[in-house]
């Protein structure tokens, strides 16, 4: 094949352990407590009663809720993801456990006098990595490490990966509550969010690549060859970005998401960016943006706010991402 790009409908879903990838499920903390308090007891849901899942999704007020949109002949699916999550993941649950235990602990012996005593009591998974703390409100609290936790093995970037198909509608399964099961029509890589060959990927969006070339660093399998040569054309994608000419420049993505632009400088502001669809109608899409992002702002840390999904795919053209700190008036 002569050089790419990749197809501007070409999805690419980040996964942790077949679950949507957001900002809770990176953390060691936060990714324990999710699957031990949200994603086993979903799972679980559906295999003991399937129809349960599939009359509530029937009901549009229902959308949203902890109900997995599969029907019911994926059971065995769900069941082998369950029984693989306890298995694979039973480090991560001993430390939500522990988490559990220790904050429970706090509540009924921390009563406004000294926390050192408790130390000694602090389950083993949480030694070493959290600190016991009063907040301003006298309230005892866990204060976690985090950027120790992130040097055990509590972090998990092998449970990453990222499911690439092609997509042709806006619609998709509620990401919070159901899991991404392998399907013939799409691709699910296990090559973590940090690989930087995601962003020679990405890159093959708007700048060409040899086909053997992409295959071959993301080792794809010839089994695999047919379904990820479907996500690249020759055709030259089409972008607003040609030829502008502009002082000032402000455009909507949707959502939160601003792109701020000047003769010198770029900022997108909570980047949702969304794909260009055949007969679809007008909107901004990645081939929209400009070559170079210089700053990417993120006005707090809310699923629809900070989108793995987006970032993943613009990584390559950033410059610089900064969080903006609000502060309380009093």
């Amino acid at each position: 094949m002569s050089h790419l790009y990749l197809k501007p409908n070409a999805i690419a879903e980040p996964l942790f352990n077949q679950w949507y990838a957001w900002s809770y499920l990176i953390p060691p903390a936060t990714a324990a407590l999710y699957l031990a308090n949200s994603h086993l007891k979903i799972l679980a849901s559906f295999v003991e009663s399937p129809q349960v899942h599939q009359t509530a999704l029937r009901d549009p007020a229902m959308r949203g809720g902890p109900f997995i949109h599969y029907d019911a002949n994926r059971v065995p699916e769900i069941q082998s993801l369950l029984e693989q999550t306890r298995a694979e993941q039973a480090d991560l649950l001993e430390l939500a456990a522990a988490i559990q235990t220790l904050d429970d602990l706090l509540r009924q012996e921390a009563k406004g006098y000294s926390l050192e005593p408790l130390y000694a009591r602090i389950p083993e998974p949480l030694r070493g990595y959290v600190e016991l703390v009063y907040d301003a409100n006298h309230h005892p609290a866990i204060r976690l490490i985090e950027g120790l936790l992130y040097r055990t093995p509590y972090y998990k970037p092998a449970s990453q990966s990222i499911a690439l198909y092609l997509g042709n509608e806006d619609s998709r399964s509620f990401v919070l509550s159901t899991p991404r099961l392998p399907n013939p029509t799409s691709l699910h890589l296990q090559i973590p969010f940090a690989d930087h060959r995601w962003d020679e990927l990405f890159k093959m969006r708007e700048t060409p690549q040899s086909y053997a070339y992409i295959k071959n660093l993301l080792e794809i399998t010839d089994s695999d060859d047919s379904l990820f040569s479907s996500l690249f054309t020759e055709s030259i994608p089409h972008s607003s970005e040609q030829d502008a000419q502009y002082q000032l420049r402000i455009r909507y993505f949707g959502h939160a998401c601003i792109l701020i632009q000047t003769s010198t400088i770029n900022i997108l502001c909570d980047p949702l960016i969304s794909y260009q669809y055949q007969n679809d109608t007008a909107r901004y899409t990645y081939a929209d943006l400009p070559d170079v992002i210089d700053y990417v702002l993120i006005t707090h840390n809310h699923q629809d706010h900070i989108m793995f999904e987006t970032l993943l795919q613009l990584r390559y053209k950033i410059k610089k991402l900064s969080f903006l700190k609000v502060t309380k008036a009093h």
